[in-house]
C-alpha cells in the first residue's frame, strides 16, 4: 500500500523538469500524473520508470522507455516515433491516436488497450502501426 506522503509525492509533480529531477533521485513509480498539454520527454532516458493510473497526451519521441510500463493509463495523442520500447508494456490504456514510427519494440508487451471501443493486443498493434514483417 501506498502511504499519503509517498503518494502525495508521486501527484504533485507538474512538470518535466520536476519529473526529471524525481527520476534522478531514484523514483521509478509515477502514479496519478497528469502531462495532457503536449509536454515533451523527447530524447530523455527514463529506462524502468512505471506509469500508473497517469494521464498523458505527450511527446516521448526519442525517448528511451526500455522496461518501462504504462499501466491503466490514458496516452491518447502521445507520440512514441523513434523511442526504444524494448521491453516497455503497455497494458489497461488508453491508446487513440498514438504515433509509433520508427519505435523499436523488441520484446514489446501490449495488451488490453481500448481505442475506439475496440480491445486491443499486441497483434492488432503490429497490424495497425505498421510493424508487421
Amino acid at each position: 500500500m501506498i502511504s499519503a506522503k509517498a503518494k502525495k509525492t508521486m501527484t504533485d509533480i507538474k512538470t518535466i523538469d520536476e519529473f526529471i529531477q524525481r527520476y534522478k533521485s531514484g523514483m521509478r513509480i509515477f502514479t496519478d500524473l497528469e502531462f495532457e498539454h503536449g509536454e515533451s520527454f523527447s530524447g530523455l532516458d527514463i529506462t524502468g520508470t512505471v506509469f500508473k493510473n497517469c494521464w498523458f497526451c505527450a511527446d516521448f519521441s526519442n525517448t528511451n522507455l526500455t522496461d518501462c510500463k504504462f499501466i491503466d493509463s490514458n496516452i491518447k495523442t502521445s507520440d512514441f516515433s523513434n523511442s526504444n520500447l524494448t521491453r516497455a508494456e503497455i497494458k489497461g490504456c488508453a491508446v487513440e491516436s498514438t504515433e509509433y514510427k520508427g519505435a523499436i519494440i523488441t520484446d514489446f508487451i501490449f495488451e488490453d488497450n481500448s481505442a475506439y471501443g475496440n480491445i486491443l493486443d499486441l497483434n492488432d498493434f503490429k497490424r495497425i502501426y505498421r510493424f508487421e514483417k
